[in-house]
């Protein structure tokens, strides 16, 4: 790989990081939830899985169940998840989101939008169809999907 390679890689890298951190601490500003980045991401999963097992959780985040708890009490706390025995083993406990969690997940993917449309009023029309293109392209996604 030529260095200007490299260093094309190494400025992606720290836009998409810079991106990354003010979306998502300028989306639960805007949203104002009282959530953590880990929570609302936690949330998102569990109910895109509509239920799942704490251990679930915890290979899905990389950390230890003893922190998916602290973390799962404090959504359970808040009225956005709530816990509930796995019929399919005694030993487990299943997490499910709540109406209150998916009105919470409104709430951010709202103002998520939001603050994506401020950063797009620094762009002009021509530049965002250009961006929009290249991103899809970069991110191996066709026109509006997912």
């Amino acid at each position: 790989m030529d260095a200007s390679r490299e260093e094309q890689a190494r400025r992606i890298q720290i836009a998409l990081h810079h991106i990354k951190r003010s979306l998502d601490a300028a989306t639960l500003k805007a949203a104002e939830l009282p959530m953590t980045v880990p929570q609302m991401y936690m949330l998102y999963f569990i109910k895109q899985q509509d239920k799942c097992r704490l251990t679930q959780l915890a290979d899905r985040f990389g950390v230890k169940p003893s922190a998916i708890t602290v973390m799962v009490d404090r959504l359970e706390k808040a009225g956005y998840v709530r816990r509930f025995p796995d019929p399919d083993d005694r030993r487990s406990m299943l997490a499910g989101i709540t109406p209150a969690g998916k009105e919470a997940l409104e709430r951010a993917f709202r103002a998520r939008n939001q603050v994506l449309i401020g950063y797009l009023s620094r762009l002009e029309e021509t530049e965002i169809s250009v961006f929009l293109r290249l991103l899809e392209k970069f991110a191996g996604v066709s026109e509006g999907n997912e």
